[in-house]
């Protein structure tokens, strides 16, 4: 069933009249030039995505900063930057991908141009007579999906910073996220890498010590935002209106008067709505402010980034911060915010 989404309570709720742009020297012209070309924005179709999309339709930020902006959905945990490093999409600002360096220093033409979600909304789960410990997983098996994804990366990462002995672990590959969390209620694995959206899951897990990924990986990126290189040259205006876009709703997200707007989005992008779901994620962003408005990333988060995946085997050497990332467009963006 097709839900109807009242544009009023999203505008209501979003307080789109008092959001302050630079309108004055060249902004006007700015959002003007930024209009005059249409950036294809590519994530990947799931849930969090499409909330995400939903919000950005719904809440006229697009319009508000003048872009002519085209959502493209692409499945599979490659397929944005495929699609980016192809030059069939621009920039992708919401979907994770723990590949992006790598790929990177491999040759493809796309750099890192900000960030999307910054802390790790996962945690850890285990059944409540079970692991209550990082230490406790020794000798357990536990669910992280495909070998060197996104789950085994981090949760190889957590315990080489706890200095606990990751080949002490039994990991095995149960898929998504959902599917992770899924194999330990039924008995399949030990514990888990998985969401925060099953924090409010009322299937008797529970989250093991030191387990929290935001508070136990403080420096690590979630979401890193990324663009081609051809998009950074030819389109730059266009990023920077993008990504000011994306810094306020990701604003937005954080503050308490997101809450009708969220849920109403949450509906319209799951078929079958969990409420319990939607309030774990609503109450992180409210709680952990995992979002920035301004969507740059540093030196230091670059190198840490960098240091990790070298750390673990992914990437070979570190490369110099101007042939992976570039800032501009984002740092132009949080000036065009007020």
């Amino acid at each position: 069933m097709t839900r109807t989404i009242d544009r009023r309570l999203f505008l209501r709720g979003a307080g789109l009249l008092g959001l302050s742009i630079a309108t004055g020297g060249l902004a006007a012209p700015f959002l003007a030039r930024a209009a005059a070309s249409q950036l294809r924005i590519v994530s990947n179709p799931g849930l969090e995505n499409a909330t995400l999309n939903v919000l950005m339709d719904e809440l006229g930020y697009f319009r508000k900063f003048g872009i002519d902006a085209r959502i493209v959905e692409v499945p599979g945990v490659t397929g944005p930057f495929d699609a980016v490093s192809a030059d069939s999409a621009d920039v992708c600002m919401v979907s994770g991908y723990n590949m992006v360096l790598p790929r990177i220093a491999q040759g493809a033409g796309v750099k890192i141009v900000g960030a999307g979600m910054k802390k790790c909304a996962l945690t850890v789960f285990a059944k409540p007579d079970g692991a209550t410990t990082l230490a406790d997983l020794k000798g357990k098996t536990v669910a992280v999906g495909p070998d060197g994804g996104l789950l085994h990366t981090l949760m190889l990462q957590l315990l080489k910073e706890k200095g606990i002995d990751a080949s002490q672990v039994d990991f095995v590959d149960k898929g998504s996220n959902d599917q992770c969390h899924e194999a330990v209620v039924k008995g399949e694995a030990d514990a888990c890498c998985s969401s925060i959206s099953h924090l409010n899951d009322k299937d008797g897990l529970v989250v093991i010590g030191e387990g929290n990924m935001w508070q136990a990986l403080p420096r690590c990126i979630f979401q890193t935002a990324y663009a081609s290189d051809s998009a950074i040259g030819a389109k730059h205006e266009g990023l920077v209106a993008v990504m000011a876009a994306y810094g306020a709703l990701y604003d937005f997200l954080m503050s308490p008067a997101s809450r009708e707007a969220f849920f109403e989005a949450r509906k319209h992008a799951q078929k079958k709505f969990d409420a319990a779901s939607a309030s774990a994620i609503w109450d992180f962003n409210q709680m952990q402010r995992p979002y920035s408005r301004d969507l740059s990333l540093s030196r230091a988060d670059i190198d840490y980034q960098q240091d990790m995946y070298i750390g673990l085997g992914i990437l070979k050497r570190k490369q110099p911060f101007s042939e992976v990332a570039d800032m501009s467009a984002a740092q132009a963006a949080a000036k065009l915010i007020a």
